[in-house]
């Protein structure tokens, strides 16, 4: 009479053996399926950050690329000992405005690293905007060196932008070494480095 029992109780070994190993792998098959599903979500959201990081990056550099071409013009201005008329201010003080608005994406979704340039790219530039702005300041010695600051500032944040965004850049590192690259507007003139940014043409 063992014999039978014994037989049950094999086959009911069998059994929980079976289900127990069919349940190993269902989870590990659902395990594997999470996991993947998960990879994919990542690379999707990845995908999406990199999308918006470029495209607050790239109408950031647009409006700054613009507001230079307004400093230079309105610099140009003031430093052969003349006034901007209302047209010249208005159109200064809009660029401004734009460059403002500029910032909002680029700090919501820029890494620290690139956070911390992009004061150095505008800070200049608006305290440029202010002098030529102001009818009471006549030093005309300050207004060089701002723009030399924008222009390394910008230099330094466009290239941490392109290696962000995994595209080529500029070794600003080797240009600039372990120095900041906040220059105040009181400082002396930049290097030639800082005049080799694109400039728009000299008014004649």
């Amino acid at each position: 009479m063992w014999i039978p029992i014994v037989v049950a109780l094999l086959g009911l070994a069998g059994v929980i053996l079976t289900q127990v190993l069919s349940g190993r792998r269902e989870a590990r098959r659902m395990a594997e399926e999470t996991a993947r599903e998960e990879r994919r979500w990542q690379r999707e959201r990845e995908a999406r950050t990199h999308e918006t990081r470029a495209d607050a990056y790239a109408q950031l550099m647009g409006v700054l690329e613009a507001f230079d071409g307004v400093l230079f013009q309105a610099r140009a201005v003031l430093e052969s000992d003349k006034k901007l008329d209302e047209h010249q201010a208005t159109e200064l003080r809009a660029v401004r405005s734009e460059a403002q608005h500029a910032l909002g994406p680029v700090v919501l979704h820029a890494p620290e690293a690139v956070r911390r340039l992009v004061s150095d790219a505008t800070l200049p530039r608006m305290r440029l905007a202010a002098m030529l702005l102001d009818p009471a300041d006549d030093d005309r010695a300050k207004l060089r060196p701002a723009w030399d600051a924008g222009q390394r500032g910008y230099r330094v944040m466009r290239a941490r932008m392109r290696a962000d965004l995994g595209f080529d850049a500029e070794p600003v590192d080797e240009l600039y070494g372990a120095q900041p690259t906040v220059v105040s507007s009181s400082s002396e003139s930049t290097s030639d480095p800082a005049d080799t940014t694109s400039l728009p043409p000299p008014t004649s």
